[in-house]
């Protein structure tokens, strides 16, 4: 189904630059929508999301993974990985952020496109990713994993089906991952909305790291703001009502509406249900993707890197730019999904780190 409604598109696209009505938005490479003169803009048209009348998404359970202790390395600054947004092939970039930005190292990891999902894995040190198609944002139903830059080139380490893999009825894009804190399985942020019965919503998924099955589905309602939603952290935190461990989401891209963070208790998120955030903070910045660890919520706006600590998240302190994109550097300015080499998800808890 999803192949011909695919091409189906493809053939109205082309239809419709012979002169035809045909509207499409178009976007950057990191998903922000470009409306208007896009002349000296780098923009591609967006695939529209999928569109059903119900969503059924099978949960299959799981048993916790044994967590793994990793010898500690030499860094002592945060060690903070992100992975770019990109019209050909997105880095992933190493970076000690210790505060201020300064490059380790950077590598194409096998099978890049558009750069959006990453996470540390605390199991083996290596990096989880997820890359979309560019133009037409089109996930491939993929979760890969990587060695980082910094061990002097990204090598394939294994790859797991996203629920049913390639064209099947899960959706295939993935915009933002990270790694349960307790279970060891992956959270991850479906990228573009699913239109349910003309509802826009915003899925979250609990991913089987052993086998790609969804252990735990749920959504809340799209806030677009862009192509879709890039941001998703797991997070321990205190003095909220619930169960004490939250997924944070601002449901959509870089500028939301609203433009609040989602708390949402993992124990909601089940069934394929929507979900009531257990708090909505106003967004201190703009985010594309984020990370909740030992030094507070690490936030990027595609540019920059801010530390926003702990709730409500609202006092931003700027790290400083990724640096200077090509051809006059090798940085970047559309940076998506980062991740810090920790674990703990709590502030103020350091864990050790490999690297």
């Amino acid at each position: 189904m999803k192949r011909n409604r695919i091409a189906l598109f493809l053939l109205t696209l082309s239809l419709a630059s012979g002169g035809g009505v045909f509207a499409v938005d178009m976007a950057t490479p990191s998903g922000q929508i470009v409306t208007g003169d896009t002349t000296g803009l780098e923009v591609g048209w967006v695939l529209p999301p999928l569109s059903v009348n119900v969503y059924l998404v099978p949960e299959v359970r799981a048993p916790r993974i044994i967590p793994v202790t990793l010898p500690a390395g030499p860094t002592q600054d945060p060690l903070v990985w992100g992975y770019e947004a990109s019209s050909t092939t997105g880095q992933i970039f190493a970076y000690d952020v210790g505060p201020g930005v300064t490059q380790i190292a950077t590598c194409v990891p096998p099978g890049s496109m558009n750069g959006r999902g990453l996470a540390f894995d605390p199991q083996d040190g290596n990096l989880w990713y997820s890359t979309i198609s560019y133009p037409g944002f089109v996930g491939d139903g993929v979760i890969r994993k990587t060695t980082p830059p910094q061990t002097g080139s990204c090598t394939p380490v294994t790859q797991i089906p996203f629920g049913d893999g390639p064209g099947g009825t899960i959706q295939d894009d993935i915009g933002a991952i990270d790694v349960d804190g307790e279970s060891r399985h992956l959270w991850v942020a479906g990228y573009k909305p699913m239109i349910v019965g003309g509802q826009y919503r915003s899925y979250l998924y609990l991913v089987n790291r052993n086998n790609g099955n969804i252990i735990r589905n749920c959504y809340i309602p799209f806030r677009f703001g862009g192509v879709g939603n890039e941001s998703l952290t797991y997070a321990k935190l205190d003095g909220l009502p619930g169960s004490g461990t939250y997924l944070l989401t601002d449901a959509g891209q870089i500028h939301t509406f609203p433009n609040n963070l989602a708390v949402i208790d993992i124990n909601d998120c089940k069934n394929g249900a929507q979900v009531t955030p257990v708090a909505d903070y106003p967004k201190a910045v703009d985010m594309s993707g984020i990370d909740f660890e030992w030094p507070g919520l690490l936030a990027t706006d595609n540019a920059d890197i801010y530390n926003l600590g702990g709730p409500p998240f609202s006092s931003a302190s700027d790290y400083g730019p990724w640096g200077v994109p090509p051809p006059d550097g090798n940085g970047t300015q559309q940076m998506e999904d980062i991740t810090l080499c920790a674990s703990n998800a709590q502030l103020n808890n350091v864990p050790t780190c490999p690297y």
